[in-house]
C-alpha cells in the first residue's frame, strides 16, 4: 500500500525528468549550432584570433583589475597602456571581471565598431553600471531605443541653442582676464580655467551663471570636490566591474547625493516657472529676448530625474572638456615661445577687435594648435561597446596581426585615444612632439573626423575664442612648472600638474 501511495508522482516525475533532458538536448543543439555558425564566420572571412594580454586569473581577471587601479592611482594609465599595445600588439584579448575582453588602436576596427556596424554595439552594462548612480538617464550612457529618445530629447534645444553665443563667452571671459595676475607672480591656469567654464555653462543651461570667478564660494569647493568624486568614483566602477557593489562607496554616493541636489534645485525652479507661465508665454523660445537650455528641456517633459541627469551630463562635459582642454593647450604655450609668436602673428588680422565666429573659423593656426592638443592630450583617453552579436572586426588578428578578427557576441571592445594618437606608423617619427604644423595638409585619422557632437563643438568654440581674447590681452607667458605632463585620469584627461605660468601684459 505504502507504493501504490507513491504513484501518483510517478508521472510527474517522468515528465520532469523529460523536460530536464529536452532542455539540456536543446541548449546542446543551441550551442552547437551557436559553435558551427562562428566556425563558418571563422572559415569565411579567414578570421584569426588576436595575441592574448597574459591574465593569470582566467575567470575574472582580477589581476587586470587590480593593474588598471594602480596605475590610474599612480597617474601612469595611459603609459602603461602604450606598454601593453608595444607589447602585445596593437589589437589584443585580454578578460575584464565576467567580459571577454579586445583591446584595440586600429583604425578600421574603430570605424566598424562606432560607424559601419553601430547598430550591433552597445553602450553595454560595464558603462551603464558603472556611471548609472551618477547620470542614469543621460544620453551619454543610454543604449538603442533609449539613446535615440535621449538624442531626439536633446537635439531640437543644441540645434536652436547659441553655441556662437560670443558675448556669453566676452561676459565671463572679462573676469577670467581679471584673475590672472600681471605682476609676474605664479598662477594656475587650470584652477582658474575650471571655474571660468563652469560659469559660462551654467549661465548657458541655467540663464543665470554661479559666477565662480568674482565670487569663488558661490561654487565652492564642497561641491567642486563632489563633482571629482563622483566622477572618479564612476571611473572607478567600470575599472572594477561586477566587484564595485563589494568595495566600499559611501564617499562616492554622498558625493553624488550633493551634485544631484545641486541640479535638482535648478530643476525644480525651471519647472514651477513653467508651470505659473500663461499659456502664450509657454509658447515662446526665450527669456527676455535670451535662450535658456533648461527651458528649452522644461517643455518636453517634467520629469525631474530625465531633466537632472540630462543636464548633469552636459555640465560635467561642458565644463570639464573645455577647461582639460584650455589647461592642456596653455601648458603648452608657456613652453613653446614659438608657437605663441606665431598665434599672436595670426591675431595681427584682427587688428585688435574680439573675434567673431566667421573670424574664429578662418583663424587656421589656432585650430592647427587646438587639434595638436587633442591629439597628444586627448580629452577622452578611450571608450568602448558591448557587441550584441557576432562581429568581424577587419584586422589585428594572426602572428602579423593582419587578418580579420571575430568579435563574439559579448565581447567588451575598447579603444584608447592615447594611444592611438601617438602610433608613429599613422602620425610620423615625431608623433610624441607638439607640431600644429602637422594638420596643414588637414591629415586626420578617421576617428578625429567623428566625435563633433554638439557639445564638443560647443566646447571648441568656447576654447577658440577664450584663447584667443588671452591672446589678445597678454604678450607673454612663461612656465613657472619644471615638471613634464603628468596625466590626471578622471572622466576626463587633464595635467595633474595644472598649468602654472606667469602672464605678462
Amino acid at each position: 500500500m505504502e507504493f501504490e501511495s507513491l504513484r501518483p508522482f510517478d508521472g510527474f516525475s517522468q515528465l520532469l525528468l523529460g523536460g530536464l533532458i529536452l532542455g539540456a538536448v536543446y541548449y546542446v543543439i543551441t550551442i552547437a549550432r551557436k559553435y558551427q555558425a562562428r566556425k563558418n564566420l571563422v572559415l569565411q572571412h579567414g578570421c584569426k584570433p588576436p595575441s592574448r594580454y597574459p591574465v593569470w586569473d582566467p575567470f575574472l581577471g582580477l589581476d587586470v583589475v587590480y593593474d588598471a587601479l594602480r596605475a590610474a592611482k599612480r597617474n601612469t594609465f595611459i603609459e602603461e597602456k602604450i606598454s601593453h599595445y608595444n607589447d602585445y600588439g596593437n589589437t589584443h584579448s585580454s578578460r575584464l571581471t565576467t567580459y571577454p575582453v579586445i583591446s584595440t588602436i586600429e583604425p578600421q576596427n574603430i570605424k566598424t565598431v562606432l560607424s559601419t556596424n553601430f547598430k550591433d554595439f552597445v553602450i553595454g552594462s560595464p558603462r551603464r553600471r558603472a556611471f548609472g548612480p551618477v547620470i542614469a538617464n543621460s544620453v551619454l550612457v543610454a543604449d538603442g531605443v533609449e539613446w535615440e529618445h535621449a538624442r531626439a530629447f536633446l537635439k531640437p534645444s543644441f540645434s536652436r541653442s547659441q553655441v556662437g553665443d560670443l558675448a556669453t563667452f566676452e561676459t565671463h571671459v572679462k573676469h577670467l582676464i581679471d584673475a590672472i595676475p600681471t605682476d609676474g607672480s605664479t598662477v594656475d591656469l587650470a584652477e582658474l580655467f575650471l571655474r571660468y567654464t563652469a560659469d559660462v555653462t551654467t549661465d548657458f543651461m541655467f540663464g543665470e551663471s554661479i559666477l565662480s570667478q568674482p565670487h569663488p564660494e558661490a561654487f565652492g569647493r564642497e561641491l567642486t570636490d563632489a563633482c571629482r568624486i563622483g566622477q572618479l568614483g564612476a571611473e572607478r566602477r567600470f575599472r572594477l566591474g561586477i566587484l564595485a557593489n563589494l568595495v566600499p562607496q559611501g564617499e562616492f554616493y554622498r558625493s553624488v547625493n550633493k551634485v544631484h541636489s545641486y541640479m535638482e534645485s535648478h530643476v525644480d525652479k525651471a519647472i514651477q516657472q513653467r508651470h505659473s507661465q500663461s499659456d502664450e508665454k509657454k509658447d515662446t523660445n526665450t527669456n527676455n529676448g535670451r535662450y535658456i537650455f533648461l527651458n528649452e528641456l522644461v517643455k518636453m517633459t517634467d520629469d525631474r530625474m530625465i531633466l537632472r541627469d540630462q543636464l548633469l551630463g552636459i555640465f560635467l562635459a561642458g565644463r570639464d572638456t573645455t577647461s582639460a582642454l584650455l589647461t592642456n593647450l596653455f601648458f603648452v604655450l608657456a613652453r613653446r615661445p614659438d608657437v605663441w609668436k606665431r598665434l599672436h602673428r595670426e591675431l595681427d588680422s584682427l587688428h585688435g577687435r574680439k573675434p567673431s565666429l566667421e573670424d574664429i573659423k578662418g583663424l587656421r593656426y589656432l585650430t592647427f594648435c587646438l587639434n595638436e592638443t587633442l591629439r597628444l592630450y586627448p580629452i577622452v583617453q578611450g571608450t568602448s561597446r558591448v557587441a550584441t552579436k557576432d562581429v568581424i572586426l577587419p584586422t589585428g588578428g594572426g602572428n602579423d596581426g593582419k587578418s580579420p578578427v571575430l568579435a563574439t557576441a559579448g565581447t567588451l571592445v575598447i579603444f584608447h585615444f592615447a594611444v592611438l594618437h601617438k602610433r608613429k606608423d599613422l602620425w610620423g617619427e615625431d608623433a610624441d612632439e607638439f607640431r600644429p604644423e602637422r594638420w596643414q595638409d588637414e591629415k586626420a585619422s578617421w576617428v578625429s573626423k567623428q566625435s563633433l557632437t554638439a557639445i564638443q563643438q560647443f566646447a571648441l568654440t568656447e576654447a577658440s575664442y577664450t584663447a584667443v581674447r588671452l591672446l589678445q590681452e597678454f604678450t607673454g607667458i612663461e612656465s613657472r612648472d619644471s615638471q613634464p605632463w603628468t596625466e590626471s585620469l578622471g572622466a576626463t584627461v587633464s595635467s595633474a600638474n595644472g598649468a602654472k605660468v606667469s602672464m605678462m601684459k
